[in-house]
């Protein structure tokens, strides 16, 4: 199998996480912490949604729909920050770069 795509949204996580640690006040803000944790818990969407040749943007979508969870949990706590706004940038980004990497070959037979 394939992880490129969820080893991508999994670095976008860990980026956001160190992006939270090291900017503004130089300590991760509970609102931070729910970013990098929809992030988290979109790197294991990502990780579990299966390589479906009918549904070959499954997993774009999802890394998608986690930038967009970000973006408004931002908006609904109060605005953004500078923290966040790049908090917010990764999490595009890592979006983007589930959307760039190709699907993997599947381990399942080709019928004859």
């Amino acid at each position: 199998m394939n992880y490129s795509k969820a080893i991508a949204a999994v670095v976008a996580t860990i980026i956001s996480a160190i992006i939270g640690a090291l900017t503004g006040d130089n300590a991760i803000t509970p609102q931070e912490w729910i970013n990098v944790a929809i992030l988290f818990a979109g790197a294991l969407m990502v990780f579990t949604a299966p390589n479906v040749p009918g549904a070959a943007f499954t997993k774009s979508i999802l890394a998608a729909i986690t930038a967009v969870l970000v973006l408004a949990v931002n908006l609904i706590a109060g605005g953004l920050d500078l923290s966040e706004w790049l908090q917010l940038a990764m999490a595009a980004f890592g979006a983007l770069g589930v959307y760039a990497v190709r699907n993997g070959e599947t381990d399942a037979p080709i019928p004859a």
